[in-house]
C-alpha cells in the first residue's frame, strides 16, 4: 500500500465514529495473514463481574507473528461513554481473562459505546507480562507468566480526535505490504516514548519563538516587569493556561449553551474563538484570550449559571490562581501577534502550521493521567511535568539539577512509603503482607469485591481483599484521611500527583467493606446530606480535594515548577468533574505549594511566636476555600505580612537570609503530627561548585552533610529526615555516587551515627534519566534507628519494581563506605582483607594525570620523532611544528593505557617545569626561552593562553598549567590504569618516561610501588579477577559494563605480600607483556596470572579443592630487557608448551577453579 493510500485507510478509520467494518477492512491490511473468526459473546456469555461494563464482545480473528507469537484481534462494546473514560483498570483485565481463555499473550482492541453512537473509541494494544526472578542460590534466572502486570496502550480515536500520532506511528506497518509484522513492531508502533519525545520538542519550540518574540516586544516587558514577573515565567505560564483550556474543552466545559448541562461545550471553542477573532479582525490574545483567562475563568459571576455574556454561553468560574492575572490585563495594551497561534509555514517534518494552536491541534488530550499499566498514546496532565523538565536547556537543567522521574519508580516509591506508614499507623493491627497486597494489589480486586459486597460471595465470587484490611477497613481509611505528606523539591508534581492517586485508589478499594455509620460521616465531612444521591465521580472528586487540602505540601526553589505542580493537581480535580451542576470551584494553593528555599530555614534554637502562627493557620484554612477576587487579595496580603514579620525577626537572629522555613509556612503539621508522615522526591543535583558563596557558608554551618565537594542532594536527604515525624518514613530518588565518594563521607557519618536506613535499592550501572549520565538509587529513611537495612541490586534482566528481592545489611561504621554486598560476597570480602594491607600502604603514591587548562594548546600530536626534537602538529590550529624533547614529554590519554602493553603514543605535551630542590616549579620566561622553538609555539598563542583563567581557575603565568602535578613522580617507574574501563587495564612505565592525563573520567591514575622492584608483581596482581572483582563490587558503575578505577576505590584493595608468590607473578606478567594479546599462549598465561593470585588469597581452600598451583609449577624460565624479541619468545613458547600439556596439573587445576567456591562467586559476578 502506498503513503497516501495508507494515510487515508488511518484517517477514514480513525478520525470518525467507530465503524465495524472499517475497522475490519483496517486490521485486515496492518495484518497480512489475518485468519478470520466471528465469535460473539453477549448476556449471560459475559462474566458477572464485568457486565456492569461491558455490553458485548466479539473475537473477530487471529494473528500469528513472524516469531510465532499469537495475537487475538476483539470489538469491545462498553456501556457507556463513562466507563470507556474511566474503567481502564476493569477494561483491561476484561481482555487479560479473554487472553487466559485462549492461551494467547497479545490482542488488539478497539472498545467503543453506543451512547455516543461510537463517536469516541479507543484502539489499543494488551499484552500479558512475564516476571523474571533471581534465584540467588542456585544463581539461575526463572520466569513467570502473571495474571496481574498486563500492560495497555491506547489511541485516542473518534469524529472528535486527530489522527495525527496513530498516523505517524501506524504508517510504515500500512506501507510494508511485502512482511508481517511482528508483535514487538506492533508494540513499539503504540509507544508512548515517540509521541511525548515529539510533543516536548515542540512544545519546546513554542517557549522559544514566545521567549523571543516577548524579549523584543517592549510592552510585554514593560507589563510584566512592573509586576515582578520574568518573561520565562510569563511564557510558560501562558503555554501552561492554553494547555490547560485544551484539556477543559477536552471535556466540554467551554462554550456551553446557556440553558444546556456542563459537558456538552464545543470540543473546538478555543479554535473557535480565534477564528471568531479573525472574522471581526481584532486580536486573538487582546480581545478574546485575556478576557477568557482573566475575566471569564478567574472571577465569580453572580448569576446562577456562570453565563459570560460576551462570548454569549456558559464558562465555569474555576478559582484556585491558574487564570489569576499577574499583571494589569486591563490597561497593559498587550497584543501577541496571531501569527503566533496560527500559520501557514511548514514544520521540519512537513506538518502545515507551526503557531501555538496549529501544534495543539495536532495532539489528542486526554485528562486521565496515565498509569504504569495503562498508557494512552497522547498528551495528558503527567506529560506537563516532562515538558517543563524538556524546556530547561542543558546548561539551564545542570544549574538547577532538574530531572524528571520516570513514571514506575514514582509510583513504586509511592506505594512504598505508603505501606511503612499503614505499618507503623495500624500499630500491628493489620500484617505487613496485608497491607502490601492491598497497596500494591488491592485496585486489581475492586470490581471483584464490590459484586460481592452488593449481591453476596458465590462458588465462583469471593472477596479478594485480604481480611484483616476488609476487617480493619474503617481504622485503615481514618489513616489514610489524616497522612501528611510533603516533597520538598516538588519540580513539576510527579510524586505528590502520584500520591494523590495511590490514595485515592487505596481508599477507593476500601469504600465497600466501610461500615454504614463510618461512611455516613465521612460523607457528611464531605458536604453530603444524602447517601443515596453521591454519585462516583462527584465523591473522587470531593475525595481528592480532602486529600489536596489536608495531606499534600510541596515547596520548590523555582516558581515556575510551583506553577506546573499547582496546575496539575487542579488538573487531577477537573478529571473527577463528570455531573456537577454548578461545577465545583478549584481550592487556592497558595500556602500547600510554595515557593522558597526547602535547604535555609530558622535555627533550630529560633524563638517560635506560637500564637501569630496559630492565628496564620487559621487564615490559611480560611483562604484555601476562598472565591471572591477582593477578599482573597486582602487576606493573602495579611498572610504574607504575618509570615514576613517573623521572617525578618529570625534572619537578625540567624544572621542569614530566610525565606522559607517549614514549621512556620506548614505549623498546623507540627501540631497535629510532630513531622509529615511521608517525605517523598527527586532533590536537585547540583555540586557545590555551581552554588553562591552565601548559601554555601549558610549550608555549611546547617548540615553535617555538607562536607567535601558535595552535591546538594545530600543536603536534601539530611534536610528530609529531620521534617519527618517520629513514626514517618521518607523516600528519595538520588545519586548512589554518596556510597562512596569522598564527598559523600559526611552523609555517611551521619547514617551511620542515626542508624536510620531501612532500604536502598541500587539501580547500578542503569540510567534512568534520558536527560543525564546519573547513577542512581533509592533511598528509605526513618526517623527512628532500624536494626539492620534491606538492599536490593536493580538488574534489569531480573529485577522488577513490583517485586524485590532485598537482602539484609548492618550498618556501616563511621567514615567507611558502603560495601553493598551479598551475604556470600561480604564473607569473601572478609577473607580477601585477612591478613592483607591496603593498596595505597604499599605505594609512594597513588595519584591522577596532569590537567593542562587547556589541552588543545599544550597537547600536540606526534608525527615523528629524533634525538632531540619532536615534530607535531597542533590540536589548536593544525599547524606543524618542531618542539624540543627537553620541555616536552610522552603523553598517555585514558584509552592508551592498556593492560600488558606498552603504550602507542600519539601525542607529547609541553611541560614548562623543572625539578628544584625536591619540588616542581615553573620556567621562568627567561629559562623558557633556551627552548626557541618550544617558545615561538607558546608565544605565538600567548592572548588564547591569557584568555584561559575563570573564577574558579587561575594560573601562575600566561604558559603554565591549571595543575601540572610532580615532575618526580612522572619520572618514577609506575602502573599506569585507566580511570574508566571495563575490566582491569594496568599499564607499566618501567622506565618513568610517560606524562598523562588527568582530570575527569577519561584520565590516567599513576601508582608508584613503595618497593620498585614489585612493579611486575603488582602489574599482575592488580589485573587479576579478584581485583576486577573488587572494583566491580565497591566501584562507582557506569553504563556499558564500565567501573571507575580512581583514587578512591583502589586505595583500600586489600594486598597480600607473600615473597613465594611474588617471583611467580612477575615472572608471568613480563611473559604477558611480550606476548600478543588474543592468542592462545596470551590467554593461558592471563589465566595462570588470575589462578595464582586465587591461590595467593585461598591458600588452604585451593589446597583442598585439590587445585593447588605453585607447588606444580616448577622454576619459570626468566626473561630480561637484554635479550632479544627471539630469545624471549622462545623461553615463552617453552613455558607454554610445559605447562598446557593436557596432562599438567597446573592446566588441570585452571580449567576446574570454578570448584573451589569462592573462585565460583567471583567469576560468577564477573559474569
Amino acid at each position: 500500500m502506498d503513503k497516501k493510500q495508507a494515510q487515508i485507510l488511518i484517517e477514514d478509520t480513525f478520525n470518525d465514529s467507530f465503524i465495524e467494518e472499517r475497522f475490519i477492512i483496517f486490521v485486515k491490511n496492518l495484518l497480512n495473514d489475518f485468519e478470520n473468526k466471528d465469535n460473539r459473546y453477549s448476556g449471560h456469555l459475559i462474566w458477572d463481574d464485568y457486565k456492569e461494563h461491558i455490553n458485548s464482545y466479539k473475537r473477530i480473528g487471529k494473528y500469528i507473528d513472524p516469531d510465532g507469537e499469537a495475537l487475538d484481534v476483539l470489538i469491545v462494546e462498553v456501556k457507556s461513554i463513562t466507563k470507556l473514560e474511566r474503567a481502564r483498570t476493569v477494561l483491561r483485565n476484561f481482555v487479560i481473562k479473554h487472553l487466559s481463555k485462549f492461551e494467547n499473550d497479545y490482542a488488539l482492541v478497539a472498545f467503543y459505546s453506543k451512547e455516543d453512537e461510537g463517536a469516541d473509541w479507543r484502539f489499543s494494544f494488551i499484552k500479558l507480562e512475564y516476571r523474571s526472578e533471581l534465584d540467588e542460590e542456585k544463581g539461575k534466572v526463572k520466569t513467570k507468566k502473571e495474571f496481574t502486570p498486563a500492560k495497555r496502550y491506547s489511541f485516542l480515536v473518534g469524529k472528535y480526535e486527530k489522527a495525527h500520532t496513530a498516523k505517524t506511528q501506524l504508517l510504515p506497518l500500512l506501507q510494508n505490504i511485502s512482511n508481517n509484522p511482528t508483535i514487538a513492531e506492533l508494540e513499539a508502533a503504540f509507544s508512548i516514548e515517540k509521541v511525548t519525545d515529539e510533543f516536548f520538542n515542540q512544545y519546546k519550540g513554542l517557549y522559544i519563538k514566545l521567549y523571543e518574540h516577548f524579549e523584543n516586544d517592549s510592552i510585554v516587558k514593560s507589563a510584566i516587569g512592573q509586576a515582578g514577573i520574568d518573561n520565562a515565567r510569563f511564557t510558560k505560564k501562558l503555554l501552561g493556561q492554553i494547555v490547560f483550556l485544551y484539556f477543559l474543552q477536552k471535556k466540554g466545559w467551554l462554550g456551553v449553551a446557556q440553558n444546556a448541562r456542563w459537558g456538552t461545550g464545543k470540543k473546538r471553542f478555543v479554535q473557535e474563538l480565534y477564528e471568531q477573532a479573525q472574522k471581526e479582525k481584532v486580536n486573538f490574545f487582546k480581545d478574546k484570550l485575556q478576557y477568557l483567562f482573566y475575566e471569564a475563568l478567574a472571577k465569580e459571576r453572580d448569576n446562577v449559571n456562570s453565563y459570560y455574556k460576551r462570548f454569549d454561553c456558559r464558562i465555569p468560574f474555576l478559582n484556585g490562581g491558574l487564570f489569576e492575572a499577574d499583571y494589569n490585563w486591563q490597561e497593559a495594551n498587550i497584543s501577541i501577534p496571531d501569527t503566533l497561534f496560527r500559520n501557514d509555514e511548514k514544520n521540519k517534518a512537513g506538518d502545515v502550521g507551526t503557531g501555538i494552536l496549529d501544534v495543539f491541534d495536532r495532539y489528542n488530550f486526554t485528562i486521565k493521567e496515565d498509569e504504569p499499566l495503562d498508557k494512552e498514546v497522547a498528551v495528558d496532565p503527567e506529560m506537563l511535568g516532562k515538558v517543563f523538565e524538556n524546556m530547561l536547556d542543558i546548561t539551564e537543567r545542570k544549574s538547577k539539577g532538574a530531572f524528571y522521574t520516570p513514571r514506575e519508580i514514582v509510583h513504586y516509591m509511592c506505594q512504598e512509603s505508603l505501606i511503612h506508614y499503614l505499618d507503623n499507623a495500624l500499630e500491628g493491627n493489620v500484617e505487613k503482607t496485608a497491607i502490601e497486597t492491598f497497596i500494591r494489589e488491592g485496585h486489581f480486586a475492586l470490581e471483584n469485591d464490590e459484586r460481592v459486597a452488593n449481591k453476596g460471595k458465590t462458588k465462583t465470587y469471593r472477596y479478594q481483599l485480604p481480611e484483616s484490611i476488609r476487617k480493619h477497613a474503617d481504622l485503615i481509611d481514618k489513616q489514610l484521611s489524616s497522612i501528611k505528606i510533603c516533597d520538598p523539591a516538588i519540580g513539576s508534581g510527579a510524586f505528590p500527583v502520584g500520591l494523590l492517586h495511590e490514595l485515592v485508589n487505596a481508599m477507593l478499594v476500601l469504600k465497600p467493606h466501610l461500615s454504614y455509620d463510618y461512611l455516613t460521616e465521612k460523607l457528611k465531612g464531605f458536604g453530603f446530606t444524602h447517601r443515596e444521591s453521591v454519585s462516583d465521580s462527584r465523591y473522587i472528586y470531593r475525595l481528592k480535594r480532602h486529600i489536596i487540602q489536608e495531606s499534600i505540601y510541596g515547596v520548590d526553589i523555582d516558581s515556575s515548577a510551583i506553577d506546573i505542580a499547582r496546575l496539575r493537581l487542579w488538573l487531577s480535580l477537573v478529571v473527577d468533574e463528570d455531573d456537577l451542576d454548578p461545577i465545583e470551584t478549584l481550592p487556592n494553593l497558595d500556602y500547600k505549594i510554595v515557593c522558597g528555599n526547602s535547604l535555609i530555614g530558622l535555627p533550630e534554637n529560633a524563638m517560635r511566636n506560637l500564637a501569630v502562627e496559630d492565628e496564620l493557620e487559621k487564615l490559611k484554612e480560611q483562604f484555601y476555600d476562598i472565591t471572591d477576587e477582593k477578599e482573597k487579595k486582602t487576606l493573602r496580603q495579611q498572610i504574607n505580612t504575618k509570615i514576613r514579620e517573623l521572617l525578618d525577626s529570625a534572619e537578625q537572629f540567624a544572621g542569614y537570609k530566610i525565606d522559607f522555613d517549614f514549621k512556620l509556612f506548614f505549623s498546623e503539621v507540627w501540631r497535629e503530627k510532630g513531622g509529615f508522615d511521608v517525605v517523598i522526591g527527586n532533590p536537585p543535583y547540583v555540586r557545590v561548585q555551581g552554588i553562591e558563596k552565601e548559601s554555601k557558608d549558610v549550608f555549611k554551618r546547617l548540615y553535617s552533610s555538607a562536607t567535601g565537594k558535595y552535591d546538594l542532594y545530600v543536603l536534601f536527604l539530611e534536610k528530609g529526615d529531620s521534617i519527618q515525624n517520629q513514626n514517618g518514613n521518607l523516600v528519595f530518588i538520588n545519586p548512589n555516587k554518596f556510597f562512596n565518594a569522598d564527598y559523600g563521607v559526611g552523609l555517611r557519618n551521619y547514617y551511620s551515627r542515626n542508624k536510620n536506613v531501612k532500604a536502598v535499592i541500587d539501580f547500578g550501572d542503569t540510567q534512568n534519566f534520558s536527560t543525564a549520565t546519573t547513577y542512581t538509587c533509592i533511598i528509605q529513611t526513618t526517623k527512628s534507628p532500624n536494626q539492620k537495612f534491606s538492599y536490593h541490586l536493580w538488574s534489569p534482566k531480573t529485577s522488577t519494581l513490583r517485586r524485590l528481592v532485598f537482602t539484609s545489611r548492618n550498618h556501616f561504621e563511621i567514615d567507611k563506605k558502603w560495601e553493598l554486598l551479598s551475604n556470600k560476597k561480604a564473607k569473601l570480602f572478609e577473607q580477601l582483607k585477612n591478613g592483607s594491607v591496603c593498596l595505597i600502604d604499599t605505594t609512594d603514591e597513588i595519584f591522577q594525570g596532569l590537567i593542562s587548562g587547556g589541552d588543545k594548546f599544550f597537547f600536540l600530536e606526534l608525527i615523528k620523532e629524533d634525538e632531540h626534537t619532536y615534530e607535531c602538529k597542533s590540536l589548536f590550529d593544525n599547524r606543524v611544528c618542531v618542539l624540543e624533547k627537553a620541555i616536552t614529554r610522552k603523553l598517555l590519554k585514558g584509552k592508551e593505557a592498556k593492560a600488558y602493553k606498552e603504550p602507542n603514543i600519539k601525542y607529547v605535551t609541553i611541560y614548562p617545569y623543572k625539578s628544584h630542590n625536591g619540588k616542581t616549579v615553573l620556567l621562568s620566561e627567561i629559562e623558557l626561552k633556551k627552548y626557541p622553538s618550544t617558545f615561538e609555539y607558546l608565544y605565538s598563542i600567548k592572548d588564547q593562553l591569557e584568555n584561559r583563567g575563570s573564577e574558579s581557575m587561575e594560573y601562575q603565568s600566561w604558559y603554565s598549567m591549571w595543575n601540572n602535578r610532580e615532575i618526580d613522580k612522572f619520572q618514577s617507574p609506575k602502573l599506569l590504569t585507566q580511570v574508566l574501563s571495563g575490566k582491569p587495564n594496568f599499564g607499566v612505565d618501567k622506565k618513568g618516561e610517560y606524562c598523562f592525563v588527568g582530570g575527569g573520567n577519561a584520565g590516567v591514575y599513576g601508582i608508584i610501588p613503595t618497593n620498585s622492584e614489585h612493579l611486575l608483581f603488582f602489574s599482575g596482581l592488580l589485573n587479576s579477577e579478584i581485583l576486577a572483582f573488587y572494583i566491580a563490587e565497591t566501584s562507582t558503575k557506569f553504563r556499558g559494563g564500565y567501573f571507575s578505577f580512581a583514587k578512591r576505590f583502589l586505595a583500600d584493595f586489600p594486598v597480600l605480600i607473600n615473597e613465594t608468590f611474588i617471583k611467580p607473578i612477575s615472572f608471568i606478567a613480563n611473559y604477558l607483556f611480550t606476548t600478543e594479546s588474543n592468542t592462545t599462549e596470551f590467554k593461558f598465561f592471563h589465566q595462570l596470572n588470575s589462578g595464582l593470585v586465587y591461590e595467593l588469597y585461598f591458600p588452604s581452600e585451593l589446597k583442598s579443592a585439590g587445585k593447588e598451583i605453585l607447588k606444580h609449577l616448577g622454576d619459570l624460565r626468566t626473561i630480561t630487557d637484554e635479550m632479544s624479541e627471539e630469545e624471549k619468545l622462545a623461553i615463552i613458547q617453552s613455558e607454554f608448551e610445559r605447562l598446557y600439556d593436557p596432562n599438567h596439573p597446573v592446566r588441570n587445576a585452571i580449567e576446574t577453579l570454578d570448584s573451589v567456591e569462592e573462585v565460583r562467586i567471583i567469576k560468577e559476578a564477573l559474569k
